[in-house]
C-alpha cells in the first residue's frame, strides 16, 4: 500500500540531509559519548551485524543516533542513503506494514535505487520496541538486503519479546546507561577534561593500567582538582541524567524532573507496557525499596516481607520478576555473591543498586554531603558511584562475602563490595573504604579475597587518600581518581 502524504511529511521532516547533506535537525551536541563513537565506527563498515542500542528513556540515544548519522554524512555518504524512522510516532507506527512500505517508498522516491543495488543503504530505526512484531521484519531485512541497520528501544524487551531467537547471532547489543563522571565532566566543563588523562576500559585495569592513571590524576594542579571536586558533588547529588546538566532544567527543578522521568514515565508506563505488571505499586515499592537500601546485599525473601509490611502482598517469584524488569530497564543492578553456586537459586542473597544515584537522591529530596557527611552513612551512596564504572563488554561484576574459614561460622566474617571477573576467570576485588585513614583492617576483606583466588592485585576506593604498594599489591584511589578513569 501507498504511504500516506502525512507519514512522507513526516518522514521528509525526520531526514532533512534528503535535501541538504549538510542538515540534521535538530541539531546534535559536539560531544560523542565513546560507546556511541565505536558505534558509529562499526556503522561505517560495509558489514556487519545489526546494531541494538538499549537504554532508559533519556540518556541520549535518539541523539546517538543523530550524531552517527551527522558523522556519515561529514564522511561522504549520500543523503538519500539514510533512512530514520521514529517510532514513537503514532503516525508511522499506523502504517500499514511501516518498516517494508516504509523502506520500498524509500528506495524507489529518495535512493532512487533497489536496496541491493550499489553502497548499502542505512537504516535508523529509533524506539522500534514499539511497533508490533518488528523483530521478523528485521530478520527478513537483514537476511535479504545489505542493510546497515540501528535500533534503539528503552528495554531489553529488544532481545526479549520473541527477538532472541529470531535474531540469535544476527544483532550486537549495546547498553547506554545514564552519564558516567567523567562523560559530565567532558561534555559540560571541557575546560577542565582536556587536562585529563585518557581513559580507560575496565579491562585495562587487570593489566595494572588504573595504577597509572591514577598517577597523572594525583599530577593534576590543585585548583584544577578543587574545581573538579566541585563538579563531582554536583553529580553525586544530581546523578547522570543529561538534560540536567544542559541548562535545560532549572536547578530548582531537578528532582522533579527526575520523579517524573524515571518514577513516574518508565516505572508507570515504560515498563508495564513492555511486560506483564499485574500489580502496578508492588513495582514501584520494590523500585523505592532498593533505592533506600541501594548498596546492600538483600535476601529475596526479605523484598516480600518489606511489601507486605506496607499492605502490598505478594510472593518471592513475583517480586524477583519485577526486579528482572527493572535490572531490564537499566534502573537497577543486581550482583550475585563470588563464586556463583553451581545451582542458581532465587533465595540466594543478591547486592543491588540503584543505576543512578540521582534518582534515589530525587525520591529522597537530598543525599548527605559527599565532602562532610559521616563516612558509615555516605558507604552505600559512595558504592552506587563506584558501580556505574565498573562494566564492560565480556565483564561480570560481583559480591564476595564470605567466613575466614568457611567451615567455621564462627570465625571472621570477610567481605568485598565489588569482584570484576574477566572471561578467563581472572578476578580484582574492588572495596570502598571512603574515609581519610585507612587501617589494615579496612583492606583486610581484599586481602583475603586475594590471596583465596590468586587476584593480581586489589584496589581500595577512598575519600582523598592515594598509595600503592607493590608489595602488598593493593591500590588505594580517591574516589574522584577512580570515577575519573574511566
Amino acid at each position: 500500500m501507498p504511504l500516506s502524504p502525512e507519514a512522507i511529511q513526516v518522514l521528509r521532516d525526520l531526514n532533512p540531509w534528503w535535501e541538504d547533506p549538510r542538515v540534521v535537525r535538530p541539531v546534535p551536541p559536539p560531544y560523542r559519548r565513546p560507546l556511541v563513537r565505536e558505534i558509529g565506527r562499526r556503522m561505517a563498515q560495509p558489514k556487519g551485524l545489526v546494531e541494538v542500542i538499549r537504554g532508559p528513556r533519556q540518556v541520549g540515544k535518539s541523539t546517538g543516533l543523530l550524531q552517527i548519522v551527522e558523522d556519515l554524512l561529514h564522511s561522504g555518504t549520500p543523503g538519500g542513503d539514510i533512512l530514520m524512522i521514529r517510532f514513537d510516532l503514532e503516525l508511522l507506527r499506523e502504517e500499514p506494514h511501516a518498516i517494508r512500505s516504509i523502506l520500498q517508498w524509500h528506495a524507489k522516491e529518495i535512493r532512487k535505487r533497489p536496496l541491493q543495488a550499489g553502497s548499502p543503504g542505512y537504516l535508523f530505526l529509533d524506539e522500534i520496541h514499539k511497533l508490533k512484531r518488528w523483530n521478523e521484519e528485521i530478520k527478513h531485512l537483514g537476511d535479504t538486503f545489505p542493510l546497515r541497520m540501528l535500533l534503539t528501544g528503552s528495554s531489553s524487551v529488544l532481545v526479549a519479546r520473541g527477538g532472541r531467537e529470531s535474531l540469535a547471532g544476527r544483532i550486537l547489543t549495546t547498553e547506554l546507561p545514564t552519564f558516567s563522571f567523567r562523560e559530565v565532566l567532558q561534555s559540560w566543563k571541557p575546560e577542565l577534561a582536556v587536562a585529563l588523562p585518557p581513559p580507560l576500559r575496565f579491562d585495562a585495569v587487570f593489566e595494572g593500567g588504573l595504577q597509572d592513571v591514577n598517577s597523572a590524576l594525583e599530577r593534576l594542579k590543585p585548583q584544577q582538582r578543587l574545581a573538579i571536586a566541585r563538579v563531582l558533588e554536583r553529580y553525586y547529588n544530581r546523578g547522570g541524567y543529561p538534560r540536567l546538566y544542559g541548562g535545560e532544567v532549572k536547578d530548582d527543578r531537578w528532582a522533579d524532573y527526575l520523579v517524573q522521568t524515571v518514577f513516574d514515565a518508565v516505572l508507570g508506563t515504560d515498563i508495564p507496557d513492555l511486560f506483564p505488571v499485574e500489580n502496578p505499586q508492588l513495582l514501584r515499592h520494590l523500585y523505592l525499596t532498593v533505592a533506600r537500601l541501594t548498596a546492600t546485599v538483600i535476601p529475596q525473601n526479605r523484598l516480600p516481607d518489606l511489601a507486605a509490611q506496607a499492605g502490598i502482598p505478594t510472593n518471592q517469584p513475583t517480586a524477583g520478576k519485577y526486579l528482572h524488569y527493572l535490572a531490564d530497564a537499566l534502573l537497577i543492578r543486581e550482583f550475585r555473591r563470588y563464586p556463583l553456586a553451581k545451582k542458581s537459586s532465587a533465595r540466594v542473597p543478591a547486592k543491588i543498586t540503584v543505576g543512578d544515584l540521582g534518582v534515589r537522591n530525587a525520591l529522597f529530596r537530598g543525599a548527605p554531603s559527599l565532602a562532610e557527611s559521616d563516612p558509615a552513612v555516605l558507604g552505600p551512596l559512595v558504592e552506587t558511584l563506584v558501580q556505574t564504572v565498573i562494566r564492560g563488554p565480556n565483564l561480570q561484576v560481583h559480591y564476595y562475602r564470605d567466613h575466614a574459614d568457611p567451615a567455621d561460622p564462627r570465625s571472621p566474617l570477610r567481605e568485598v563490595d565489588f569482584v570484576a571477573e574477566r572471561m578467563d576467570g581472572t578476578v580484582v576485588p574492588v572495596e570502598v573504604k571512603f574515609r581519610r585513614k585507612i587501617d589494615p583492617e579496612d583492606t583486610s576483606g581484599v586481602r583475603h579475597f586475594m590471596g583465596k583466588f590468586k587476584s593480581p592485585f586489589g584496589v581500595v576506593v577512598t575519600r582523598d587518600l592515594t598509595h600503592w604498594a607493590p608489595g602488598g599489591r593493593i591500590l588505594c584511589i580517591p574516589l574522584q581518581n577512580f570515577l575519573l578513569a574511566f
